[in-house]
């Protein structure tokens, strides 16, 4: 995870998954059960290097709550590191100041793979940390991204090995967080990590959280939305689970711009992903931060963003489906021309869920019956909205955050001529 010691984390290898031999427990079938809400919404990231958070963790913390952050990542330790945990004293000052503000904190640490006993046993110190006051982490995040062991199947067989050590002995109801290299940035260099092992990890950790660092992989806006989206996409078919949680880490914060890192916020809203969060706290420039305000706090979802269109089921916060209570996306392909957009939509009152078409806002929809479902209702979209040669993405958005939802929903979503 570490900027300062992986940049090659971000030259990788896109590859399926490998199937692994031996390990000193068995995984779970399925990596699902544990809660995982220090995963949802905006997060920030300390590593051992900020000097400025250890040395004085309520100010740090005060900071971190004002730009609106859920959950504190904080490094406890790496493979080379000479102590098993960084200035207890400090870190004990961080957790405690963060559960006083609120925020959840996730340690994580990052293994070499070359010595698994060291590196168990800074992951043992990890997860037996107790505050000052007896406080502990919420939940623990390995940092997957060191390539000394130059063996693939080598280092395969020891993430392993360490991933099910880890899920034995904290078990099935503590969550636990996989940090893994961007999955663009595997595709863009074959010799990083190959196959590297998406179906094992899944099996064991309740979250990927990718390292996107899409400002290591090109400039720019559209740089930034393809490898965020492509990041989600990835691990979903290597997985095999389109609805796998996944908060994506963003670019690099001291060189993503903010027209980048809207990009970023954008893609992970259309796909749906769990929440974001910028690397690192001490790096994040003002105008990133507002820019992260519109990381969503969304749940584990039913139906994977963005819904292609045509699409009937519905959606929303109401009756079956209460997994996307904040917005819908969907997808179509080109549009030349006016189009009309026919939906309906459940106990929507006035200003209560906005039309979105590739980002542009058409404003609020007009309000419909109290507690059911409206009839099939049209709008016109204009040309000067659509895209003819590329992806449009449609959103219905309501308002309301965490925890205070409004009940809305929307189905039987169309896009037609005129």
């Amino acid at each position: 995870m570490t900027v300062r010691l992986s940049s090659l984390v971000l030259l990788l290898a896109l590859a399926g998954a490998l199937v692994l031999g031996a390990a000193a427990a068995a995984p779970r079938a399925q990596a699902a059960t544990a809660p995982i809400i220090c995963y949802r919404g905006l997060g920030t990231w300390v590593d051992m290097y900020d000097a400025r958070a250890w040395d004085d963790p309520a100010a740090a913390v005060e900071d971190m709550r004002a730009h609106g952050a859920h959950t504190l990542f904080l490094q406890t330790s790496n493979y080379h590191w000479p102590t098993a945990l960084n200035r207890p004293a400090a870190m004990s000052a961080l957790v405690e100041a963060a559960h006083a503000q609120g925020l959840r904190v996730v340690a994580w640490y990052l293994p070499g793979l070359k010595d698994l006993d060291r590196d168990w046993k800074r992951t043992r110190a990890a997860l037996g940390f107790r505050t000052a006051s007896g406080q502990r982490f919420d939940s623990f995040t390995l940092d997957i991204e060191a390539s000394l062991v130059k063996n693939v199947s080598t280092r395969n067989a020891r993430l392993a090995a360490l991933s099910r050590r880890l899920r034995a002995a904290v078990g099935s109801r503590y969550p636990l967080g996989a940090c893994i290299p961007s999955p663009a940035g595997m595709a863009k260099n074959a010799t990083y990590w190959p196959r590297f092992p998406y179906k094992m990890l899944a099996g064991i950790y309740d979250v990927f959280v990718p390292m996107g660092y899409y400002t290591y992989h090109g400039d720019g806006y559209g740089n930034a939305y393809r490898d965020t989206r492509d990041n989600i996409s990835i691990i979903r078919a290597q997985t095999g689970r389109p609805t796998i949680p996944i908060h994506v880490i963003a670019g690099d914060a001291a060189k993503s711009s903010v027209s980048e890192t809207t990009a970023y916020v954008r893609a992970l809203r259309e796909y749906g992903a769990l929440g974001g969060s910028m690397y690192d706290w001490a790096t994040t420039s003002e105008g990133s931060w507002r820019a992260l305000q519109n990381v969503r706090f969304n749940p584990r979802q039913i139906t994977a963003l963005p819904a292609t269109l045509p699409f009937a089921a519905p959606m929303g916060y109401c009756g079956a489906d209460r997994t996307h209570p904040k917005e819908v996306f969907y997808e179509t392909d080109g549009q030349d021309g006016d189009r009309v957009l026919h939906f309906r939509l459940f106990d929507v009152q006035a200003d209560e869920v906005r039309l979105v078409v590739n980002w542009q806002d058409l404003g609020p929809l007009a309000a419909g019956p109290l507690k059911r479902w409206s009839g099939v209702r049209s709008v016109t979209i204009p040309a000067s909205a659509l895209k003819a040669k590329s992806q449009n993405v449609i959103g219905f958005v309501a308002r309301g955050a965490y925890l205070d939802w409004q009940r809305w929903g929307v189905r039987d979503v169309s896009l037609d001529t005129p």
